[in-house]
Formats: C-alpha cells, structure tokens, sequence
C-alpha cells in the first residue's frame, strides 16, 4: 500500500501539511513540468486551500490542468515533509470570500499589504481535494498532447 493510500484509507489525507502553514505547490505546465512555488494554506475538513492574485502564472497553469501537489516548506520553498496529491477547484462567491477572511493575522497582513502595493490584482481562491491513487486525471491539454504524438509518430519517416 502506498503511503497516499494510506493517508486516505485513514481519513486524514493533508496529515503531512500540519507541520507548516507554508506549502510547495506544484502546478503543471502544458509539456508536464512541474513549476512549484511556496503558498499559504489552510486545512479545513479534509481539504486544503490557498488564495493567490490573478496575475500568476499558476492561475493559468490550474485553469488547464488541475492537478497539483503539497508538500510542507519554508516561506523559501525547502520541503520539510512528504508531498501528498491533490485536485485543486477554484472558488467563486461566498466560498472564495469564507476562505479571504479566514486563516491568521500574518495572512491577513500580508493580503492587506499585496491589496495596497498591487490594488489592481484580485485574489482567487482554490480548494484542493485529496487525489485518490491509481486514478489520473484527463484533461483538454492531456487529450491534445496524445493527439498531437500520435500525429508525430504516425508521419514520422520510416
């Protein structure tokens, strides 16, 4: 049994992220990559969330494909613990306003000080949903680049 299998057979999936406040997320690039950036979580019932400006790249990269990792770190991004996998939604209405107004006073603090440094960026929230093993995720993108290798190899010179 693999160690997220386990984590989700016990009920406490996001277990590993109490030992930070800060989590390395790990978003997907349209060719695979991952890209990983240092974020502020919260975890509530069984889920995770963070809230980030529209101006990143990250936005982009969730819009195309949803899959992301945790793994506890510093505010510097160094992991200090395992990664777990997960499905991120971003939240629209009262949900995303729920997840602005919670957490701590440094995270308020520092949504206050990007607001006044950068008023022109809004903030979007996400849940992440824990991955269950041995599924995979098919997106648009995914569906794309299969197309596009089967049409690579098919007028490949033989």
């Amino acid at each position: 049994m693999s160690e997220n299998a386990a984590l989700e057979s016990s009920g406490n999936y996001f277990a590993p992220l109490d030992l930070s406040r800060i989590a390395l997320l790990t978003t997907y690039r349209r060719n695979g990559q991952g890209v990983a950036t240092p974020v502020t979580i919260q975890l509530d019932g069984g889920k995770a969330y963070f809230t980030t400006r529209d101006s990143t790249g990250k936005v982009k990269r969730l819009a195309r494909n949803p899959r992301v990792t945790l793994a506890p770190s510093t505010p510097r991004g160094q992991v200090i613990g395992p990664t777990v996998s997960g499905i991120a939604r971003r939240l629209e209405g009262a949900e995303a306003e729920r997840v602005l107004r919670g957490g701590g006073r440094w995270r308020k603090f520092w949504i206050l000080v990007y607001r006044i440094l950068a008023p022109r960026d809004r903030w979007i929230s996400y849940e992440v949903t824990p991955f269950p093993s041995g599924e995979t995720v098919t997106t648009d993108i995914d569906a794309g680049l299969r197309t596009a290798r089967a049409r690579r190899t098919k007028n490949a010179p033989r």
